[in-house]
């Protein structure tokens, strides 16, 4: 991970940290760390920050992704209201941040800001990620007045040929002028929240616009404007060709092997400790990097949050990292796949999707 990811979401938690921290939340950070630090399998506390999919749909067809392809293995759903409501309540006391997106584009959720409204008013930050293609002015003030944190948008592109090659279905106009729009009815309410992410994916067709989409992201007025690097099968050398930046410091690839410089060597994975992904139909993941059932470790529709957090599949999840721990007897996980190091495509981990 490069330092300007890292000092970018050091930021972004601290002031998560800052702004809704409260002596309970504290105790819980640190009861959470101190069994994260032992490497222990159960854990007396609660997670802290969460990832909720409302639904796992989206109006795009990007080429890399496997929700705009339609491969994705879980039913395609929305999540109702009410299982929302009953996951907030019982995690309020303890979140820091809910982060509204996972495999689907958010704003296709009817209830969207109702359900940031939700958590908001729980002094829980709240961040969404958005294709930004399907909001209306009306649309930007309940955004506004949902109390939403941070809202991060991609925007893959300078230009309209730029944007559209890999954002197949999207239009750049569209996306750029409810950016404007949102920053300009921000200011006349005289707000400081959403603050606005830019999240430019580097791609080859687009590594020329690096300069000149950081130029429009200053003309905006965004607060933030990020260059990421893309993810992609590196065990399909077309897909790679096709895709990946010709400039490797753009990658996170090293050229030649392919080698993955975000995933280098296997540590402890914090997300079993801190986190919880909840998919639209209840079920519950560790993380965000494995799509469909495969990666379910319970569902809040069978149980509650914290019987889940330290169900036998947690358990076992957690244990993966722990030398001591017998294999063979516990149940089968992803995290028994992954162990820290997730690959695209590999075998024995049924791929990242």
């Amino acid at each position: 991970m490069s330092l300007s990811r890292m000092f970018l979401l050091a930021k972004r938690h601290f002031v998560s940290f800052a702004r809704h921290n409260t002596m309970k939340k504290l105790a819980n950070l640190c009861r959470v760390y101190y069994h994260y630090f032992r490497g222990s399998t159960t854990v007396k506390g609660h997670p802290f920050e969460i990832i909720i999919d409302p639904v796992n749909m989206c109006n795009l067809k990007c080429p890399l992704c496997v929700t705009g392809q339609g491969k994705n293995t879980r039913k395609l759903g929305i999540m109702p209201f009410e299982n929302l409501k009953k996951i907030i309540d019982e995690l309020s006391p303890w979140l820091y941040k809910v982060r509204f997106y996972s495999w689907g584009e958010p704003l296709l959720h009817k209830d969207i800001y109702s359900m940031i409204a939700y958590a908001a008013q729980r002094n829980i930050a709240t961040e969404m990620s958005t294709n930004f293609t399907r909001s209306s002015p009306a649309d930007l003030g309940k955004l506004i007045d949902s109390g939403l944190e941070n809202l991060i948008v991609s925007l893959d592109g300078a230009s309209e040929a730029t944007y559209s090659r890999y954002r197949v279905g999207g239009s750049f106009k569209v996306v750029v002028e409810n950016i404007r729009t949102l920053i300009q009815q921000r200011k006349a309410r005289q707000r400081r929240y959403p603050e606005v992410e830019v999240q430019f994916l580097v791609m080859k067709h687009n590594e020329h616009e690096i300069d000149a989409i950081r130029e429009l992201a200053e003309e905006l007025g965004v607060d933030r404007i990020r260059i990421a690097p893309l993810t992609v099968n590196v065990n399909d050398t077309e897909q790679a060709y096709t895709w990946l930046p010709r400039d490797e410091k753009w990658s996170r690839y090293s050229y030649g092997n392919y080698d993955d410089k975000v995933y280098t060597k296997r540590k402890r994975c914090e997300w079993l400790w801190r986190s919880m992904v909840f998919n639209w139909d209840g079920s519950v993941s560790p993380c965000c990097v494995y799509e469909g059932p495969k990666s379910d470790l319970g569902s809040v529709q069978e149980a509650s949050l914290q019987e889940v957090w330290n169900n036998e599949q947690y358990r076992s999840a957690r244990g993966v990292f722990n030398e001591n721990q017998k294999s063979g007897s516990e149940p089968h996980t992803i995290c028994g796949r992954c162990k820290g190091i997730p690959r695209a495509l590999e075998k024995d981990q049924h791929g990242l999707y």
